[in-house]
């Protein structure tokens, strides 16, 4: 009594497992590409940061975070609703925040990193520059009712608003010497206006619509050049303050979103939006000889592309020496959507250390288990690593954070054997390293029959061969795997074997078997054993008896 095929069985589908030029000069060739220093923040909603006395100072939400040169948040002052633009004083003893959500400005000393003023001003101020002795602010609250208001920068009183054409949003402000620069962002135009300020009168000097969804402007030290930064054309470019006639760009690739004069007026550095782009996401510019000489690749983990710069944080320091800037880190993970590093631009790395992961696992004690893996990334607390399962049953990743030993440790469900790779991708001062271990799942063997029956005495009685079918089912499916049955009939009360046979299970880890022949009246069995392989334990399981009447 042979033992086949179920030809009429259904079969289960298989799972699928898932450089710069100035204007009239030949094109002057870009800087060589260096690697940028960057340090992991705390910060939660970045929107503009300004160096003073030493510090970075960022508006944070409703606080405003005062960095190291290092990233770390050495003080939060709170307080400050809906903090937009921060704007250092000349002299840095003081930062002005725009706070959007109070109707005021609020004045930090940065020595003792306290608030010791707040200047009123009308509805949601954003934006904020000095000019003359006026301390300007862009504000806006809707579409179509951006406004340009001012106030004394060294008492705050003199409230004055400046008369501008209709404005798209809050403009974009920027100032230096006697020049005020206003810009409309939001729309395509990205119209951008001149001021000569003389005392609180506020002369308009010239207009053009520079085109491309305008990010940030700036001011030379001098007043006498404008700068702008918008996705569209891509590079920087400058104008003549009076008359808005162009007067350089410097080329910087997709897609330039902020610029900033250096203090000493002899750089431009800008801040680029460029992920995969060859000419760095960190650059600056010699403004005289039109000359690269920064094209910084600022990249915060060294398996990733790298991150685009929240516009309106790129700032120098005090004496020029350095350019730094937030970079935003887009994870995709609804608990943490973004990750912000500071940039460090003219900083060098030194050369990444080696590292070692090392990775244990608990491999699946009974069948549908997870597997517990741990990875070991010795002297890295606090860092992350991505636990990525590789299976006939599909891929998965999932990621931690090493503890104070340098451990993380993750329990990954697995439908099916396979591997697990712990991967720490490493940063600017440390090498990627990675480890990989497989393992293999608990599997349960059942032999069911089916058909048309009758149960006596936990026999099951069939009128005929044809209506026997016996499916054989083996846990944690992989397509292709072999099963060994034995077709056992019981004689003088011994079951003996008389047929073995070797059956591929389906994408289900699924089989039906049926009888060619049987004698009738004889006690009937299937045996089935799984031997193990590759992503599988051993495992096997007998059907019950059954008889052809």
């Amino acid at each position: 009594m042979p033992l086949s095929s179920r030809p009429a069985a259904a079969v289960l589908a298989t799972a699928s497992a898932v450089a710069a030029a100035l204007i009239g000069a030949a094109p002057a060739q870009a800087a060589a590409v260096t690697n940028t220093p960057t340090k992991l923040t705390t910060l939660a909603a970045p929107k503009s940061m300004t160096a003073a006395n030493g510090r970075l100072f960022v508006s944070d939400g409703n606080a405003v975070a005062v960095l190291g040169t290092d990233g770390v948040t050495q003080k939060s002052v709170t307080g400050m609703f809906g903090a937009r633009d921060v704007l250092a004083s000349p002299s840095g003893d003081r930062v002005y925040v725009a706070l959007s959500q109070a109707g005021a400005i609020a004045v930090i000393d940065t020595g003792t990193l306290a608030e010791v003023a707040r200047y009123t001003t009308g509805e949601c101020p954003v934006h904020l520059a000095f000019a003359g002795s006026r301390l300007f602010y862009g504000a806006g609250c809707d579409q179509w009712d951006g406004t340009i208001g001012s106030v004394d920068a060294a008492t705050g009183t003199g409230l004055q608003t400046v008369e501008t054409p209709d404005m798209y949003s809050a403009p974009l402000l920027a100032g230096a010497g006697n020049t005020l620069v206003a810009g409309v962002g939001g729309i395509s135009s990205g119209p951008v206006y001149t001021y000569t300020v003389d005392g609180a009168t506020v002369t308009g000097l010239a207009h053009k619509d520079t085109g491309g969804s305008l990010d940030r402007v700036s001011v030379s030290p001098d007043g006498k050049k404008v700068a702008t930064a918008a996705g569209s054309p891509y590079h920087l470019a400058q104008y003549d303050a009076a008359t808005m006639s162009v007067a350089g760009s410097f080329d910087t690739g997709a897609y330039p979103a902020d610029v900033a004069y250096s203090h000493g007026g002899t750089m431009i550095g800008g801040g680029v939006d460029s992920t995969y782009g060859p000419g760095g996401n960190i650059v600056a510019f010699d403004v005289v000889a039109g000359t690269q000489v920064l094209s910084g690749n600022a990249h915060p983990k060294a398996a990733y592309n790298r991150p685009g710069p929240v516009s309106g944080t790129l700032t120098w320091s005090a004496d020029d020496t350095r350019l730094y800037a937030i970079l935003d880190d887009f994870t995709g993970r609804a608990e943490q959507p973004h990750i912000y590093y500071l940039a460090k631009g003219f900083e060098t790395i030194p050369a990444p250390a080696v590292t070692t992961t090392r990775l244990t696992l608990v491999q699946p004690a009974t069948a549908g288990a997870k597997v517990r893996a741990t990875a070991t990334v010795a002297g890295h607390p606090g860092v992350t690593v991505r636990f990525v399962r590789t299976s006939p049953a599909g891929n998965a990743t999932v990621t931690a954070r090493t503890n104070s030993a340098g451990a993380a440790t993750v329990d990954i469900p697995a439908p099916a054997g396979g591997a697990v790779t712990a991967y720490y991708d490493g940063d600017d001062s440390n090498k990627a390293s990675s480890a990989k271990v497989a393992y293999k799942t608990v599997t349960t063997t059942a032999v069911t029959v089916t058909g048309q029956y009758k149960t006596v005495n936990k026999v099951a009685y069939f009128h005929d061969k044809k209506n026997v079918v016996i499916k054989v089912a083996v846990s944690s499916p992989v397509a292709g795997r072999k099963i060994n049955a034995a077709l056992q009939g019981k004689s003088g009360g011994k079951w003996q074997t008389l047929q073995t046979k070797v059956f591929t299970l389906d994408a289900s880890g699924r089989y039906y078997i049926g009888l060619v022949t049987a004698n009738k009246r004889v006690p009937y069995r299937v045996v089935v054993k799984f031997t193990g392989d590759a992503y599988g334990k051993p495992s096997s399981a007998t059907g019950r008896t059954l008889t052809i009447r």
